[in-house]
């Protein structure tokens, strides 16, 4: 029997996927809203590296919405059984260069949170391999 079957039929892994699959939906639709016209994401000065960099990342405009639309998107798809393969196969570029940013921008603690988002990501991916397995199979 294949291993993800099995560990597909274990309650405990089941109860982690829809964990994760609620609080990372959840997550990206909160983080997206942070990003609607005329809301800051962060108060932090600008001589702070992290407020100097939202700062410039929301006097952008349109970018700046835009990663929050499509946040907001890939949030309320994940929760739809249809989309869920393709908003987790999404979310991920996302999720990786939030990772990246807390780290580089030396953020206090929220590297170990993005940490646990990129992980639950890659968990996401792993429960949904079957459906990307074609994409990495030779062309007849």
């Amino acid at each position: 029997m294949d291993v993800l079957k099995i560990l597909k039929n274990n309650r405990a892994i089941r109860v982690c996927y829809w964990l994760v699959r609620i609080g990372m939906g959840l997550t990206f639709i909160i983080s997206g809203l942070r990003k609607w016209p005329g809301i800051k994401f962060t108060t932090l000065p600008v001589d702070n590296p992290v407020g100097a960099y939202f700062h410039a990342m929301h006097e952008t405009g349109f970018y700046w919405n835009f990663i929050g639309y499509f946040q907001i998107a890939l949030g309320v798809l994940i929760f739809l059984n249809r989309f869920v393969a393709l908003s987790s196969l999404l979310m991920m570029p996302v999720t990786l260069n939030i990772f990246l940013v807390s780290v580089s921008l030396h953020m206090t603690g929220t590297p170990l949170i993005t940490a646990a988002m990129l992980l639950g990501n890659t968990f996401l991916l792993c429960w949904h391999f079957p459906n990307y397995r074609g994409i990495f199979q030779k062309p007849l």
